[in-house]
């Protein structure tokens, strides 16, 4: 199995602060930083497991002119300019010109053509460039010979604590050479001072030295703090008459009061390691601290969705009589067939007359037949008011839905299918009416129903819906504002409006009906 490790590079300064936090008891909070500048968006960083996503600082120069001051990390401008050309090759955004005038800063000027503005080019930069880069973060490392996950906090407690091991060594190594240069510079105090080197001007063997010299520091063992060894005696003997004639009484001293202060000063660092720690990086601080400054700006920014950015670059046609959809198809009857600009990202949403509806992504070419009612990008929430014949009942229902959830390419069902099942009337959106016309009888006051879809419940894309009348309803159609006020002015309650164009057809079978009924009570009387 294959581990892999990601640790970003983090800020010199703040990873020996956050230390000082750690050695102190207190919490930290310890996030990436780049040579490279640009923004920095730690949201999901998880302690060094997630996420950070980097982006370029993109300054507005004026409304046709944007310029890019700082790159993202992992990227150079030569890759940055390189993902711009290829966005705009495929027709994710437009360029004029792309121009680097980069020296000791980065300055990466792009003009824009007509039509496009600064301020909607730089989320198309961050959606389709490497204008804005997402960085994954891996903190696997071994720790006593087993891999494992980590994470930053507790990566700088570990080295903190290490630190403290160090020093400690480092001090206990320190306190040992400064008391064996005491205990050499004694001897030779009291070798000199009290002229022991007299004690063996009479001896003939090397023994017998080592012996004398031996046995006449005995008397000062009690002023020593560790046991006098031969290697201490052979270097005494290694002193010269010439630096014995010269030797310094005031100066030795001064020297060994020195020696003395120093290895207190130690032993006072031994008993509290942790504050001679914090001691020891803030020195660190106060030396290097400034020439590292924070060069990523942390920031918070909303994510950009490629899909609201995108241009509307395609042009997707439904022609009816051939039956086929996409951006390749081409209307040939503008009256019957249907067109509206997408982007490659978009979806669109299918809706049969016959009650089936899928949602499938943009294509070039797909065959849906002649029995499309409704094709249109999708969008979420949209409200949805049908009325549709239910063919085994023969009665009209009315229904309301907003967006429903779908899988790609998957077929739904509005209602039960059947051969005489239809739609309709639908239309989206609120406060929409409709005018549903009934098959004529003569014992009916009204062969008209009103349908106000703000009167029906919003339920599922499923649900059968609330049926209209107990009569056939014989066609449907959309009620305008302009028709729903003439009505409301109506000389007498139950009366029919003038006829409108907007009602035309819902009407023409009423008026017909009236005139026989006319017709056949002049002939009576």
């Amino acid at each position: 199995v294959g581990m892999a490790t990601r640790i970003l590079p983090h800020n010199f300064r703040e990873l020996l602060e956050a230390q000082i936090d750690v050695l102190k008891g207190n919490d930290i909070e310890l996030f990436p930083d780049f040579q490279q500048k640009g923004l920095l968006d730690v949201t999901d960083y998880d302690l060094g497991n997630g996420r950070v996503r980097c982006r370029a600082k993109i300054v507005e120069t004026n409304e046709k002119t944007v310029t890019i001051t700082e790159i993202p990390y992992g990227t150079t401008t030569t890759s940055l300019i390189d993902s711009i050309e290829k966005a705009a090759k495929s027709g994710k955004i437009k360029v004029l010109s792309i121009s680097d005038y980069t020296a000791e800063e980065v300055e990466i000027e792009i003009k824009l053509p007509r039509g496009i503005y600064a301020k909607d080019i730089i989320k198309a930069l961050y959606a389709f460039t490497d204008c804005e880069v997402s960085l994954n973060t891996n903190l696997t490392l071994i720790k006593n010979n087993l891999p494992g996950t980590s994470t930053v906090e507790d990566v700088i407690r570990f080295n903190s604590e290490k630190l403290v091991e160090d020093l400690t060594k480092e001090l206990e190594i320190a306190l040992s050479r400064l008391q064996q240069k005491l205990h050499a510079r004694m001897l030779e105090q009291i070798f000199i001072e009290e002229r022991l080197y007299k004690n063996i001007e009479e001896k003939t063997s090397y023994t017998e030295v080592i012996a004398a010299v031996q046995a006449s520091l005995v008397p000062f063992s009690e002023e020593l703090h560790q046991k006098i060894s031969t290697d201490d005696i052979e270097r005494l003997l290694e002193i010269r008459i010439k630096r014995i004639s010269r030797y310094d009484i005031d100066k030795q001293a001064k020297e060994i009061k020195t020696i003395r202060k120093d290895i207190k000063t130690t032993e006072g660092y031994l008993k509290d390691v942790v504050s001679y720690t914090i001691e020891y990086i803030e020195a660190l601080l106060a030396k290097y601290g400034d020439r590292f400054p924070r060069q990523t700006q942390l920031t918070e920014f909303s994510e950009v969705v490629a899909r609201k950015v995108a241009l509307l670059n395609l042009t997707v046609t439904y022609n009816r009589s051939a039956g086929f959809l996409g951006h390749g198809i081409k209307a040939e009857n503008e009256g019957r067939d249907i067109s509206f600009s997408c982007s490659e990202y978009d979806r669109l949403l299918l809706i049969f007359s016959n009650g089936l509806y899928k949602v499938v992504p943009v294509t070039d070419k797909l065959f849906v037949g002649d029995e499309l009612g409704y094709v249109a990008i999708l969008k979420k929430d949209l409200i949805f008011n049908v009325i549709y014949r239910d063919g085994n009942e023969n009665q009209a229902y009315v229904k309301r839905f907003t967006t429903p959830k779908f899988i790609l390419e998957k077929e739904y069902r509005l209602f039960p299918a059947h051969k005489r099942s239809r739609i309709l009337l639908l239309v989206t959106g609120e406060n929409k009416h409709a005018r549903a016309s009934l098959v004529p009888s003569r014992r009916a006051k009204t062969n008209v129903i009103e349908v106000d879809f703000n009167d029906y419940l919003l339920k599922g894309p499923s649900a059968k819906g609330k049926r209209i009348s107990t009569r056939v309803v014989r066609r449907v159609v959309e009620s305008t504002e302009r028709v729903l006020k003439e009505r409301s002015n109506m000389a007498l309650p139950g009366m029919e409006p003038p006829q409108t164009q907007d009602i035309k057809e819902a009407s023409v079978s009423a008026d017909s009906l009236r005139e026989q009924e006319a017709k056949s009570v002049e002939e009576k009387q």
